[in-house]
């Protein structure tokens, strides 16, 4: 059935284009990252909060692959590739990696975890993606003649671990979320381009809203501008069916593109 390769084939993209933009921000070169440092304690807490998600990933791997249950193994790493990694660190990320000073410190720590997820994906696919892993595993050494199939498995250390991180992101997704279906509206209707043309105002309840204190919440968005407000009473914000306490507001932001 050509249905089912057509969808294999779509997700062997989405793994492929994952291992291209880690490569290309890389510049094909890994950085030997001590997965131990301490300097993990003071990156910033998107960084804290995906290595929190590699920890429970590789737990998952362990168990899978000890199962040689290959099938959902893999789905658990094409899942981490196209909506933990593509769908919401790159693009997060993508600024600051483009934009921001080669030394900043943020960009530092995207640039380390980056070299991290694409060690680790690189060992947890070999079993499974044998030839496309070797040859980027040839790409970053080309003096070694090894092979990805000789290597160990990460050895993911348990201080990565941060279910009071987890949960706080977790809400701060669901923010996200019905913040990216107020900017798709705006955008079916031709009033905005992309999401960095939109002025977002996110009405929230006092638990969500102090969840964002201190945080940057037009770089969370990609938006040009946000900023949270306790919760009113309007209905014509708005709201996203299922959701509770989140209300949202997305005018055309002032001023020209630079």
């Amino acid at each position: 059935d050509y249905t089912i390769l057509e969808q294999h084939a779509e997700s062997y993209r989405k793994i492929r284009n994952t291992f291209r933009f880690l490569l290309g921000n890389l510049k094909d070169k890994k950085v030997n990252f001590d997965l131990t440092s301490k300097e993990i304690t003071k990156w910033p807490e998107l960084e804290r909060y995906m290595l929190h998600q590699i920890f429970i990933l590789n737990k998952k791997f362990e168990k899978h692959f000890k199962e040689y249950n290959f099938h959902k193994l893999y789905k658990e790493l094409l899942n981490f590739c196209s909506l933990d990694l593509s769908a919401f660190y790159f693009d997060i990320r993508k600024d600051i990696l483009y934009c921001d000073e080669i030394k900043s410190s943020k960009r530092i720590a995207c640039i380390n975890f980056l070299s991290i997820a694409l060690d680790c994906l690189l060992k947890w696919l070999a079993p499974i993606l044998s030839f496309t892993t070797d040859e980027i595993f040839q790409i970053l050494n080309k003096t070694n003649k090894s092979s990805i199939h000789l290597e160990t498995f990460p050895n993911i250390p348990p201080k990565w671990k941060n279910k009071k991180l987890f949960q706080k992101w977790d809400k701060l997704k669901i923010i996200r979320n019905v913040v990216n279906a107020a900017i798709e509206i705006k955008r079916s209707s031709k009033e905005i381009g992309s999401s960095l043309e939109a002025d977002v105002q996110v009405y929230l309840n006092e638990e969500y809203l102090n969840l964002t204190k201190d945080f940057d919440l037009s770089e969370y968005f990609i938006t040009s501008r946000a900023q949270a407000k306790p919760l009113i009473n309007d209905d014509k914000l708005f709201k996203m069916e299922g959701v509770e306490n989140i209300k949202v507001s997305v005018k055309k932001a002032e001023g020209e593109k630079c």
